[in-house]
């Protein structure tokens, strides 16, 4: 880890702005709750490809479970009249820590941390809150903003959305994720997102490198980890129809309840506008083989 930062530097390259994920703000939800696990075995050159269409392939690493993240509601913590501005909360729970809060404020444009720590004999505040996400946030996109903590000087942090592709880690296959280089006071970090729903993925940093795998999620939004080769949401569908790939997917077709062809994409976000009301068969490749499932078109 000694050398993270140096490699970490050299990230940047100038590459061509094609068709890429983006992070939106109407795709961060609370009601997700995610195990954390401790990567090691970590070969960092492996983070360092930066570009489009990336693959990011950690499977050969271990795993180990050091606890669980919610994220919340502010009426779900003790903390809401305390922190009025805040409107998300993560609640951590970390072996051999503390139960604590981050508590941020989401709008349609920002998500930015308002306190962590919260819970704590040391909470922080900030009195000019530290961006976390901007929205929508696309690729080569790079924001700087300034931050000051209670009782502390005014800092600056850059984030930088630098990357997309393939993510591989603990069994489990992440397509279009969306990599972020943060420059926060010359604390470097690396942090992949999922970019629809908009969850964490990976953080790798001069602390360690975390792995956030979900467990639950909310009403209506299936789990991303099961034993098909995808998940969908929500079903019914009115205009558009979600992917969560377990596997890397290399066509998707549309058919109806006769079996008959309706159209193709390689997209996670499908427009089924165009679809008469109805049910419909989804079916999907993998290099492990197809399957399907049945959604209904509202």
């Amino acid at each position: 880890m000694k050398n993270i930062y140096t490699l970490f530097a050299s990230l940047f390259v100038t590459t061509a702005l094609i068709a890429q994920p983006i992070l939106n703000s109407e795709d961060l939800h609370t009601g997700y709750s995610f195990n954390q696990y401790l990567l090691s075995n970590v070969n960092t050159a492996d983070l360092i490809p930066s570009g489009a269409n990336i693959t990011w392939d950690l499977s050969n690493t271990t795993a180990t479970l050091i606890g669980t993240v919610d994220f919340l509601e502010m009426s779900e913590t003790p903390y809401q009249a305390e922190y009025p501005e805040a409107n998300f909360a993560m609640k951590f729970i970390t072996t051999g820590f503390p139960t604590n809060y981050s508590l941020f404020n989401h709008s349609t444009t920002k998500f930015e941390e308002v306190a962590n720590n919260v819970g704590t004999d040391n909470p922080v505040s900030f009195l000019n809150y530290r961006t976390v996400l901007t929205f929508p946030f696309t690729f080569n996109l790079s924001i700087t903003d300034t931050y000051q903590k209670e009782n502390q000087e005014e800092k600056t942090i850059t984030i930088t959305y630098d990357s997309y592709g393939t993510f591989i880690a603990n069994d489990t296959t992440f397509n279009n994720t969306v990599r972020l280089f943060t420059d926060d006071d010359t604390n470097i970090a690396l942090t992949w997102w999922n970019s629809s729903p908009s969850v964490p993925i990976f953080r790798a940093n001069s602390e360690g490198f975390i792995l956030w795998q979900i467990t639950s999620t909310p009403t209506g939004i299936k789990e991303v980890y099961s034993n098909q080769l995808f998940d969908m949401y929500p079903n019914p569908a009115t205009n558009e129809l979600h992917i969560l790939n377990k596997e890397l997917l290399s066509k998707i077709e549309i058919y109806n309840s006769a079996g008959q062809f309706q159209f193709s994409t390689n997209q996670s976000v499908i427009d089924i506008s165009v679809l008469k009301p109805g049910a419909y068969i989804l079916k999907a490749w993998s290099v492990k083989g197809s399957t399907s499932q049945q959604f209904v078109k509202q």
